[in-house]
């Protein structure tokens, strides 16, 4: 039960990565030469936990690591990119990303 609980992490963990990864590249260079280490601090984050998701994926697959290891993992990892966005955000001075913008101009 715990291993498919830690997989089903594991691959939210992935999902949330290349969600955001996609949300990186709708920044304008722009917004991202205006703040650079702080972008690439965001970009850095959302590589560690999509590559960790990934890493958790193939750990419960050939039982290498407890899943008891891998929800610890994902759980200390898991914010990071949100407060590396959050501190992108405040230098740019942004209420929201551009994704958010997107879908409020979509459906709202």
């Amino acid at each position: 039960m715990i291993t498919s609980f830690a997989g089903a992490l594991s691959v939210l963990l992935v999902l949330a990565g290349v969600l955001c990864l996609y949300e990186f590249t709708l920044y304008d260079p722009t917004e991202k030469a205006a703040a650079p280490v702080r972008s690439r601090l965001y970009l850095a984050s959302v590589l560690l936990i999509t590559l960790l998701g990934i890493g958790g994926l193939v750990a419960l697959a050939t039982a290498t690591v407890p899943p008891m290891t891998v929800l610890g993992i994902i759980g200390i990892t898991a914010g990071i990119p949100a407060f590396a966005q959050y501190l992108f955000h405040q230098e740019l001075e942004l209420d929201n990303g551009p994704l958010v913008s997107r879908a409020v101009d979509r459906w709202l």
